[in-house]
């Protein structure tokens, strides 16, 4: 780009007006802090939900002993399992959320980029991150499709970890309600893995719907 094209977009942008860079500088420290605010809110979720879980846990173990896996045990396992369930599903749809926005702001960030080399061309090589909206290949949180070659990340994200957890819970549940009602012991345990499994696709599934109903757009205009 020309220096005459450079001052020129400058002009029909706003960009050549003394106070854009400090409007823009604030805008940039704005989208840091919400994106900090944002992991640190996921975070403190997925620490209160394992928290729970494995009180749970520890609660269930020592009712066992207590009734030498009575009836009252399962009962009880009804009640607590029901309850971490819905604190993990919120955790997780939260989470969803929370990614959302978090690329919400890296698309706003991207773009902040794009106008500092509007006003500064020459700065472009030392830029290591992205600064062009219409040529950043979308991630999974700006909305693609879920592809086998990104598979690995997304098992590593909290969202996922909570779907896990999510799905285990389901199937405790379900195969506990088995035993309630008297079922067989390989019945029971089918039960439980179908459910799991069950869970686990439906949470993708909410993911990746979430995804592409909002998915940000990071073109300048």
């Amino acid at each position: 780009m020309s220096g005459e094209q450079a001052a020129g977009e400058r002009r029909s942008t706003g960009l050549d007006d003394p106070r854009a860079v400090d409007i823009l500088t604030t805008e940039h420290w704005s989208l840091l802090s919400t994106r900090t605010l944002g992991y640190q809110e996921m975070f403190g979720r997925a620490t209160i939900f394992t928290a729970i879980l494995s009180g749970t846990i520890v609660a269930l173990a020592l009712l066992a002993q207590a009734t030498h896996f009575g009836p009252e045990t399962l009962s009880f396992a009804l009640l607590l399992f029901s309850v971490t369930l819905f604190i993990g599903l919120t955790t997780f749809i939260r989470s969803v959320t929370i990614n959302y926005e978090d690329a919400r702001c890296v698309a706003g960030i991207i773009l902040l980029r794009h106008a500092y080399l509007q006003i500064v061309p020459g700065l472009e090589p030392f830029f290591v991150t992205g600064h062009e909206p219409d040529t950043e290949e979308p991630s999974l949180g700006h909305g693609s499709r879920q592809r086998p070659r990104d598979l690995a990340k997304s098992l590593t994200t909290t969202s996922s970890v909570v779907a896990a957890l999510n799905s285990v819970l389901a199937g405790a549940l379900a195969s506990d309600v088995g035993a309630l009602v008297g079922v067989g012991h390989v019945v029971d345990a089918a039960i439980g893995i179908i459910v799991s499994l069950l869970s686990a696709a439906l949470h993708v599934r909410y993911a990746a719907r979430f995804r592409q109903s909002h998915a940000p757009s990071t073109r300048s205009h």
